[in-house]
């Protein structure tokens, strides 16, 4: 783990990501709702894109495999593949639930890979899925699409697989925060490290909690949120497939 990894952990778990990142404390409960339905011994469950495996610890019981187009230092992707190229090694029907956060939107043809996600999972299995509406690019050039509801519901439905839950993390108020809060890192600080980084993060902290706080609030009052920063949805395989 990194020095700057170390000292984000730090930071959030001395002031609350529900207030800081938004998004990203949806995310985790998100992914914590799949942990709480699907961590059963007896069940696969696949993290497609996954990295350095961060959800691991939420499913101690199930089994918990990671794809990846490329191995981790720590030698623990189990499937190295591309998944738009197909994921020959992963057997169909493998998986009780896939999930997948924060990769759709790098990925350069979707219906490609919602085909091999229903391919790889078991008939009533569900992926759990996140993806951005309104982000700026980032992992570039490897950042392809946005996303709306309807649009991942089609993509869903050409697979066979149905959408059973939508829903947006935050509206037009954590949007405007996350744009205003962020200008000065993106003018200023775009490696996001050293110590006027760290020193600016130090300063801002109170107005960041501040702002998180208003934006969170004033969101109740957007009902239709039909613009978000980032949105969650489950899909599930009919059993009848």
């Amino acid at each position: 783990m990194s020095l700057s990894h170390k000292l984000i952990t730090i930071y959030f778990t001395i002031f609350p990501i529900r207030l800081m990142r938004y998004h990203a404390y949806r995310i985790e409960k998100f992914v914590r709702k799949a942990a709480e339905e699907f961590d059963l011994s007896g069940n696969v469950v696949i993290d497609i894109g996954g990295g350095i495996g961060i959800y691991k610890s939420y499913f101690t019981h199930s089994k918990y495999l990671l794809q990846d187009i490329k191995q981790n230092d720590q030698g623990s992707v189990d499937f190295v593949c591309d998944i738009v190229e197909g994921a020959s090694a992963i057997p169909s029907g493998l998986a009780d639930a896939i999930v997948m956060t924060q990769v759709l939107e790098h990925i350069r043809d979707p219906q490609k890979v919602f085909n091999e996600l229903a391919r790889i999972l078991k008939p009533g299995g569900k992926i759990y899925l996140t993806t951005h509406m309104a982000f700026e690019e980032h992992m570039r050039p490897h950042d392809y699409f946005r996303f709306t509801k309807y649009g991942l519901e089609y993509l869903g439905e050409q697979s066979g697989l149905k959408m059973n839950h939508f829903a947006t993390h935050g509206g037009v108020f954590q949007l405007i925060n996350y744009l205003i809060t962020g200008i000065p890192i993106r003018l200023f600080f775009s490696k996001r490290e050293g110590f006027f980084y760290y020193a600016y993060v130090a300063i801002a902290t109170p107005f960041l909690l501040i702002s998180g706080a208003l934006a969170e609030f004033l969101d109740l009052f957007d009902k239709e949120r039909r613009i978000t920063l980032n949105m969650e949805c489950e899909f599930i395989k009919p059993s009848n497939n």
